[in-house]
C-alpha cells in the first residue's frame, strides 16, 4: 500500500534524527521541500533518456555542466568551466575548469580528488567511443547526442592538463556550446566509474549517481519517492534546503490535493484546468516558463493511407485547435499554426496551417479515393476498390510539458475525425513503451510534441523531422526529406544568424508543404508552489532548480 505523504514526510524528516522533538522537527521541515511529480525517473543519468520527469529529478539536482544559461537573458555563462576559447575555424574549443570542485561523498563512494579534465573526457568519451567500457552500459543509447550526430561531430576529446580539456570537431557547428549547456551534458565522475568497473558493477553508475551538483541521492523507493540531501561542499555554495523529496504521484488530482492540503510544497505540471483554482488560493503561486515547445499530431508518412499528402491535409483541416486550446489547455497557450512559436528567432509567419475546413477535408479525402461510407466500414470491404480509414492513435499517458492531458486531446481528435467517418482507437502508453512502439515504425499516428532543450531552432526541427530522428524515435511521422536535412546542416555551419534564419525558414516551408506533421498548440510550462518558497526556478529550456530555493 502506498504511504500517504504526510506520514512519509514525518518519517523522512526524522530519519537520522536522535529524537522526536517537535521543535527540531519543525526546524527540519523548514529546511526541507517536498515536490510532487507525475512519473518516476527512467534513470539517474540524463545522458540516457529524453524524459522531462527524469531531467527534473536529476540534471539540476545531482549534476553540473560545463556551461549554463543566464536566467535573465539566456546567454551562455561559466559553470564547471570558468572560461573557454574557440579557434578561428570553429573546430577547436578549449575549456578551463574550475578548481576545487568536489564530487558527492555518498554511502557508495568516497572521492579521493576534485573534478579534473579526466572526468569531462570520461563523460563524453563514453558516448562517442563504442569501445569505451561504459558505452554499452544502460543500453548504449544516448538519444539527445544521437539526435545531434555527436559521434560524427566530435573527433576527439583531449586532456591538456588537470584543468584543461579540448574538443576537436569534424566540422563547424554554431550550436556546439549550447549542447554543452543542456541537461544531457551532465558531468560524471571518472574515478567512480573506475571503482565500479573494478568491482564488477558498472551499471550502478546510472542507478546510484555521483555528481558535483547541489544535492546528492540519499534514498530512492521506486514509484514512490526520491530523497536527496544537501551537498554541503557544493562549489557554488550549499543550498539552503537540507532535504529535497520528490513524491511520485501519477494522478494530477491527487497532486493538487496534496498541494492544497500542504502535504506538498510544490507541484510539477499542474493541468491547465487546475490553474484557476490554484490562483484563487492566496497561499499558492504559479510560475510559467516560456520556452519553445509544440504539441502535434504525427501521421505515419511511410504507411498508407497517411503517405498520401491529400489525406494528411484533410485530417489537418478536420481538427479544431481552438477546441483543444480551450478544453485541454484552458487557454493557457497559443494555437500552433507553425512548428516554431513566435518567440523563436526562426519563426516564420509566411507558412501557417489553415483553419478548420470540413468541406475541403471531405473533398480531399474523395480526391485521395478514400471511402469511409457506412457500408465500407461495416463490411470491411473496399467499395469500388477505394480504401477506407480506421486508425490507432498512440498517445502519452499522463501530463507532458507540451500537453497537460494527452487523453483529452486524443478524445477531441477522435470526435473530429468521427465526423469524416474515421474511427480512431486511442491507445495511451507510458513513455518507455511508446518509444519501443515507435522503433518498428508500424504505428498509424502519434500524439506527441517537443520541448526545446536549447533556444536554437535546430533542436526542435532536427528532432521532430530529421531522417536521423526516425531511428531515435523523436520523429514519429517518419518523414524524411534530403533538402530539409541539407538546410539544417547549412544553418549549423553558418555563423551569421540572419543567414541561419533563412535556412531554417526554408526547411519549415518544406515541412509545411508536405504536411510532415500537424502542429496543435504551443503551451506554457507551469509550476505551482506555496508562496513561502523563494528562489524556486522553472527553467525555460528544461528542468527545475532548487539550489537557490528556501522557505521564508
Amino acid at each position: 500500500m502506498r504511504v500517504w505523504l504526510l506520514g512519509l514526510f514525518s518519517s523522512l524528516l526524522l530519519a537520522g534524527c536522535g529524537g522526536d522533538n517537535d521543535s527540531h522537527r519543525q526546524q527540519l521541515a523548514q529546511k526541507s521541500l517536498l515536490y510532487c511529480i507525475s512519473n518516476a525517473p527512467l534513470s539517474f543519468n540524463p545522458q540516457l533518456v529524453m524524459s522531462s520527469e527524469t531531467l527534473d529529478a536529476t540534471a539540476h539536482q545531482l549534476y553540473n555542466r560545463l556551461l549554463r544559461r543566464d536566467p535573465n537573458n539566456q546567454q551562455l555563462i561559466p559553470a564547471l568551466a570558468s572560461q573557454w576559447q574557440q579557434d578561428s575555424q570553429g573546430l577547436r574549443y578549449r575549456f578551463t575548469l574550475r578548481k576545487a570542485v568536489p564530487f558527492h561523498e555518498t554511502a557508495w563512494f568516497s572521492p579521493s580528488r576534485m573534478l579534473t579534465a579526466d572526468d569531462v573526457a570520461f563523460t563524453f568519451n563514453r558516448i562517442i567511443n563504442k569501445q569505451h567500457p561504459y558505452h554499452a552500459i544502460g543500453g548504449g543509447r544516448y538519444p539527445f547526442f544521437s539526435g545531434i550526430n555527436w559521434t560524427e561531430l566530435v573527433r576527439e576529446i583531449r586532456v591538456l592538463g588537470p584543468h584543461q580539456v579540448e574538443f576537436v570537431l569534424t566540422r563547424p557547428d554554431a550550436d556546439f556550446l549550447s549542447y554543452l549547456a543542456t541537461d544531457y551534458a551532465s558531468i560524471l565522475s571518472a574515478e567512480y566509474g573506475k571503482q565500479l568497473q573494478e568491482n564488477g558493477t558498472p551499471a550502478q553508475i546510472d542507478k546510484q549517481p555521483v555528481g558535483t551538483g547541489p544535492f546528492m541521492l540519499q534514498h530512492y523507493r521506486p514509484d514512490e519517492f526520491i530523497r536527496y540531501q544537501r551537498h554541503n561542499n557544493y562549489w557554488d555554495g550549499p543550498p539552503a534546503l537540507q532535504q529535497l523529496v520528490f513524491d511520485i504521484t501519477p494522478q494530477s488530482s491527487k497532486r493538487l490535493a496534496k498541494l492544497l492540503s500542504g502535504e506538498c510544497d510544490a507541484m510539477a505540471n499542474p493541468s491547465a484546468s487546475q490553474v484557476s483554482m490554484i490562483k484563487q488560493d492566496p497561499s499558492l503561486a504559479v510560475s510559467e516558463a516560456g520556452g519553445i515547445n509544440v504539441s502535434l499530431l504525427a501521421l505515419n508518412t511511410q504507411k498508407a493511407p497517411f503517405n498520401d499528402i491529400r489525406v494528411r491535409k484533410a485530417l489537418s483541416l478536420a481538427l479544431s485547435r481552438q477546441d483543444i486550446l480551450q478544453a485541454v489547455y484552458f487557454n493557457e497557450g497559443r494555437k500552433a499554426t507553425t512548428l516554431l512559436p513566435a518567440r523563436s528567432w526562426a519563426h516564420s509567419e509566411t507558412q501557417t496551417m489553415p483553419d478548420t475546413n470540413m468541406a475541403r477535408a471531405r473533398w480531399l479525402l474523395k480526391q485521395a479515393g478514400v471511402d469511409n461510407s457506412a457500408d465500407s466500414k461495416r463490411t470491411g470491404v473496399k467499395k469500388n476498390n477505394k480504401p477506407f480509414i480506421n486508425m490507432t492513435l498512440l498517445l502519452p499517458a499522463g501530463a507532458r510539458s507540451y500537453n497537460p492531458d494527452g487523453l483529452k486531446t486524443g478524445q477531441l481528435i477522435q470526435q473530429r475525425f468521427a465526423t469524416l467517418g474515421i474511427k480512431v482507437i486511442l491507445k495511451p502508453m507510458d513513455e518507455q513503451l511508446l518509444s519501443q512502439q515507435l522503433q518498428d515504425g508500424s504505428q498509424d499516428a502519434v500524439l506527441t510534441g517537443w520541448s526545446a532543450d536549447t533556444p536554437s531552432p535546430d533542436n526542435t526541427l532536427r528532432n521532430l523531422l530529421s531522417c536521423h530522428g526516425i531511428a531515435n524515435t523523436t520523429n514519429a511521422s517518419r518523414w524524411c526529406h534530403p533538402v530539409f536535412e541539407q538546410q539544417l546542416d547549412l544553418a549549423l555551419t553558418e555563423p551569421v544568424q540572419a543567414k541561419r534564419r533563412s535556412h531554417y525558414q526554408l526547411a519549415q516551408m518544406l515541412a509545411y508543404q508536405d504536411v510532415a506533421v500537424i502542429p496543435l498548440i504551443h503551451s506554457q510550462r507551469l509550476l505551482s508552489y506555496r508562496r513561502n518558497i523563494t528562489g524556486l526556478a522553472l527553467l525555460p529550456y528544461g528542468g527545475v532548480a532548487f539550489d537557490k530555493a528556501y522557505k521564508e
